[in-house]
Formats: C-alpha cells, sequence, structure tokens
C-alpha cells in the first residue's frame, strides 16, 4: 500500500505529463513584418460573397462525422506529413490543457449550454471546421477514450472535475449520463462561400471569429481554407536546407511558408507584367485562390531557381542575407530579394557568390532601399521600388541613389 509521500509523487508525476503538447514549433515569430496586420480598406461584405444557415448536430453525430471526414478540422504544422490530403499536414497541437477538456466535458454532463461552431461547407460537401476546433476535439478524444501528450496517448478519464464524474471515461459513464452526453445539441452554422469572392469572405470571417485562444495567424488561415497544390508546393520549398539555414526554425505562425509566398506571388511584379495592388494579406488570398487546383507556371523552374537562389545567399551571407543588421528576418527585404534574385536567374545571369554579395551590400547600403523595406512596406509603390532596385542589384546596375 502507497504512503501518503508516494502518493503524491505519483500524482504530481502525473501532472507533469498529462496535458497535451502543443507544437515544437516557437510560438513568437522573428520576423519583422510591419504591415502583417494592414487593413483592407474594402473588405468583402458578407451578403455578396456568403449564405449561411444553421444546423444542431448531437454530441454522437459529430464524433461520428468526425470519424467519416465529413467534418475537417485543419491544423497548423509548419512540418509536413505523410499521407495526408492537404488539411492535416499542419498539426499545431491541441491548445487546450487537460484542465480545459475535463472542464467541457463536465460542462455537458451537467446539462450546460455550450457554445456553437462554424462550419464552412466545401464543394465535396465535406465541412471545414471554422471555429470550435477545440471543442469537437476534445469530444472525439473523450469519446475514443484517449489523447496525446508529449509522452504519447493517455487514458482519457475526468479528473478536474465535481466528485460524480472523478475518475469516469466515456465506457464507464453511468448510462443516463452517457445519453445525455451522446444526446447534448451543439449549434453550428454552416458558411457556404458562393463562387463570387466567397473565399476571401471566408478568410475575413475566419479572422474575425478566430477564438478559443488559437490566435491563428494569416498564413495558418490560408492553409486550411486555400489547401491545394501550391500550398503543398510551399509546404515542400519551406524543406530546402538552404532555406532554412538563412531563415532560420521552422516558424509556428508559417511566416517562413508566407515569405516564400510572397516571393512567388510577386514574380510577376518583378518581371514588369502585374501591378502589386494591396494589401498584402488579399494580394497573396487571391493568388492561392488561383493557383488552388493547379501548380505555378513553371513550377519546376520556380523549385529550381528558389533553390539556387537560396545557395547563393546561404553562401554569400549566411543568416545576414535575410537581415538588417539585427536578429529578425526582414519580412519585405526577403521577398524582394528572394523575388529579384529568382527573376534575373530565370532571365541566364550567370551569378556567383561574390556577385550576389556584392549585391547585397549595395541594396542594404541604399537608403531608397532600407526606406522602400521598412516604411509602408504593403504600399503598392514601395514593393515595386524594393523589388525593382533588387532586380536591378542583382543584374549589376546602378541603383537610383548610388554614384553613376
Amino acid at each position: 500500500m502507497m504512503d501518503a509521500t508516494e502518493e503524491a509523487f505519483n500524482q504530481a508525476s502525473e501532472t507533469e505529463t498529462e496535458d497535451p503538447a502543443e507544437s515544437s514549433v516557437a510560438e513568437a515569430s522573428d520576423v519583422f513584418d510591419p504591415d502583417a496586420d494592414s487593413v483592407d480598406a474594402k473588405p468583402v461584405r458578407a451578403e455578396e460573397s456568403l449564405r449561411y444557415f444553421g444546423a444542431d448536430f448531437d454530441v454522437d453525430g459529430l464524433v461520428r462525422r468526425l470519424e467519416k471526414g465529413t467534418f475537417i478540422i485543419p491544423t497548423f504544422e509548419p512540418h509536413a506529413e505523410e499521407g495526408t490530403d492537404g488539411y492535416e499536414g499542419f498539426q499545431r497541437g491541441l491548445v487546450w490543457k487537460k484542465r480545459q477538456m475535463d472542464r467541457f466535458i463536465e460542462s455537458i454532463l451537467l446539462g450546460y449550454p455550450v457554445p456553437g461552431v462554424f462550419l464552412v461547407e466545401l464543394p465535396s460537401r465535406r465541412y471545414l471546421v471554422l471555429d470550435g476546433q477545440q471543442r469537437m476535439t476534445t469530444l472525439h478524444s473523450f469519446v475514443h477514450g484517449k489523447y496525446k501528450t508529449p509522452s504519447g496517448s493517455r487514458k482519457f478519464s475526468l479528473r478536474y472535475v465535481g466528485d460524480e464524474f472523478q475518475g469516469l471515461t466515456y465506457e464507464s459513464l453511468p448510462p443516463e449520463a452517457r445519453r445525455l452526453f451522446d444526446n447534448t445539441f451543439i449549434q453550428a452554422t454552416i458558411v457556404v462561400p458562393k463562387e463570387s469572392g466567397g473565399k476571401k469572405a471566408v478568410y475575413a470571417l475566419f479572422e474575425r471569429i478566430n477564438s478559443g485562444g488559437t490566435n491563428l495567424r494569416p498564413q495558418q488561415i490560408r492553409v486550411a481554407l486555400f489547401a491545394g497544390a501550391t500550398v503543398n508546393f510551399v509546404r515542400e520549398l519551406n524543406q530546402n536546407e538552404d532555406w532554412r539555414a538563412i531563415f532560420g526554425p521552422h516558424n509556428r505562425d508559417l511566416k517562413d511558408h508566407e515569405l516564400i509566398l510572397r516571393a512567388l506571388s510577386l514574380a510577376p511584379t518583378a518581371r514588369g507584367e502585374q501591378i502589386f495592388k494591396p494589401p498584402m494579406a488579399k494580394y497573396l488570398n487571391e493568388y492561392l485562390e488561383s493557383h488552388e487546383e493547379s501548380l505555378p507556371n513553371d513550377s519546376e523552374g520556380i523549385k529550381e531557381r528558389f533553390a539556387k537562389a537560396c545557395l547563393l545567399l546561404h553562401q554569400a551571407a549566411g543568416r545576414d542575407s535575410l537581415r538588417l543588421g539585427g536578429r529578425q528576418v526582414n519580412a519585405a527585404h526577403t521577398d524582394a530579394t528572394l523575388a529579384g534574385l529568382m527573376t534575373v536567374l530565370e532571365d541566364g545571369v550567370d551569378l556567383g557568390v561574390e556577385d550576389v554579395r556584392s549585391a547585397l551590400s549595395r541594396l542594404t547600403g541604399s537608403v531608397e532601399y532600407r526606406k522602400s523595406v521598412s516604411e509602408s512596406t504593403s504600399h503598392s509603390e514601395q514593393v515595386k521600388k524594393r523589388i525593382d532596385l533588387s532586380v536591378k542589384a542583382f543584374s549589376g546596375d546602378s541603383l537610383a541613389d548610388e554614384p553613376k
């Protein structure tokens, strides 16, 4: 028989390992991007782009639909996983702690009303869980009797609850309690995007209702909403060893994914074929929507040029190639550097390490360039200016404020 000291030690050990793990990727974003949260001056109106209606699902029905894949819980891990369909490859980790999970289950068992969820109807007639991810994951875990922790799966027995339910699992619930749990209705608002502007409106809605403590960032929303060929292509590029060396560790906000996406989407601007229209978030959403089902043109060439650009930057300046004298990656400098360098490589210019080192030095020494990557970086004129200067520098041409 255990004495009180041994029992207390065992309980303490259990407490240390009972909470679900969030991603091992650091949460803080080590990227300087002053216009990351810029506001869309002309946001899309809901009535023009969405229709929505209410529906009630019992808990049993919600869990069964999750198991069948009818409901999809988007996840947001920077690391790729095998065997995913584009949604599940971004596992962020369950954000709720065990105490929150237990209290949520107990609320249902006590008959309290629980918040509703938002679902987005996809063309496949599957439903993306826009809001309510933690609640639905917790319901599924409780019914299946286990949840994931850093040390592996653990038995889901109720701990942070009143005496009536202490130590119970779903299987050991009294029949009447289990029926109450299974038959509890949760209200869902089902959002159906219209063809014109629907995804943009869903993105805006996601930004506004994003709750439950997850605090999702723009690129995390994109990988769920625009999951498909180009999102997976960016994820593949993000694994490049030289890119990882110059950017740094994987970023939970997916800013590393976003900066690659910015470089790809700004390539037409660098070639003078397109004018960038702010804000950046809307521009990136439109790019992904137009390339959701198929890769950008010349994707193999893009992959080769991206790898070559990252190799040259790594060899020329290492981590400093994306930074302007500090520890943070400068987002505007990064998109301009990648877009400009990849454009020059596409033009067939044979660049060496010394050429790239010299171009970087000239860029960072340019007052005009430094202004364009530090002030109003999402304004159309500033984006064009920094990319034009980048192309000139890597082409060996004179910059605006250099001696002729």
